[in-house]
């Protein structure tokens, strides 16, 4: 079980490093130049919340490991386990004030949300691939 508990952890833990490498600024910088000035503020302002929401879902996640390791013996694991679903659960339930997709005019601007939408959807998946695979590396390399 701890195993487990070790393949989940360490894979969104290297995963959440891989998010940060295959982002793909041109998709980003297509989609800015396509918006106005009143919509480029409320894409900062969204992109604040969401920022925030992910904070305190990481606190949160870390509060419940540090009572989990209170009660129970230590576990690196099980403690990168609790932070990391903590937070996508926080995320994912956290009452967000607006979405871009209500806030964009022309087929242009949806075209691109839309390409930015699949490149983080796309990296997600090949970042927790990746973490899965640098684990398992890990781990065979120390046996």
């Amino acid at each position: 079980m701890n195993l487990m508990y070790c393949l989940i952890g360490f894979s969104l833990l290297f995963g959440s490093f891989f998010m940060h490498f295959l982002k793909d600024d041109k998709v980003f910088n297509h989609f800015m130049g396509l918006l106005t000035r009143d919509q480029r503020n409320t894409y900062t302002k969204i992109i604040r919340e969401r920022l925030f929401i992910y904070l305190l879902g990481t606190v949160v996640g870390i509060l419940l490991a540090i009572t989990y390791n209170n009660v129970y013996k230590f576990n690196i694991c099980i403690s990168l386990t609790i932070i990391f679903v903590a937070q996508m659960i926080i995320y994912k339930i956290y009452p967000k004030s607006t979405y871009m997709m209500y806030h964009l005019k022309n087929k242009a601007q949806t075209d691109a949300w839309m390409d930015i939408y699949t490149h983080m959807k796309y990296n997600w998946i090949k970042s927790i691939g990746l973490g899965l695979l640098s684990y398992l590396f890990i781990l065979y390399g120390i046996k």
